[in-house]
Formats: structure tokens, sequence, C-alpha cells
């Protein structure tokens, strides 16, 4: 489970990093983060006709979900990446 406070982190700084002007397209990054926040704390599901609300993790079968986890991995990766080539050893996932 990725944690949401390092994922959002992470998900800020992708944003930044690729963005233009602090936006991603029509999008300001702050409002990415808002909404990012939203969809990862109004995570509902139903289960045997009843409905609950998710408060750890996100649901992996959603496309924000898992777009989230690659770039959260990505960012965690790096320095393992950065090692490995100074010591020309192998890395995959």
């Amino acid at each position: 489970m990725i944690p949401k406070g390092g994922a959002l982190d992470a998900l800020y700084r992708f944003c930044v990093r690729h963005g233009k002007n602090g936006k991603i397209g029509n999008l300001s990054v702050n409002t990415i983060i808002r909404l990012a926040c939203l969809v990862l704390d109004t995570n509902c599901f139903v289960f045997d006709n009843k409905y609950y609300k998710q408060i750890r993790g996100g649901a992996m079968g959603s496309p924000f979900t898992m777009t989230l986890a690659n770039i959260y991995m990505y960012e965690w990766e790096q320095s393992l990446i950065e090692h490995q080539q100074q010591r020309n050893e192998l890395y995959g996932r």
C-alpha cells in the first residue's frame, strides 16, 4: 500500500517538473492535488448490498490510482536506479 501523503507529494513534484507555468493543460498543479485528494478521500464500494467507505489505500482497479502508484514508484526507484548504475547492477520490476 502506498502512503497517501507520499503519493500526493510525488504527484505534486511530478506535476511541477512536467507542467508549464504551474499547470498541466488547463489545470493548475494545486487543482490537480485537490482533485487527487477528493478521489482518495471519497473512495466507496458496495459489498453484500451495503456501501462502505474505503479508509486506507486506493482502488487498484482505478486508472487514477494505478497512475498515482506508478508516479510514486518512479520517484521512489530513482535513487535505487542511480545506485545500481554506478555499480553496473540490474534492476527490474
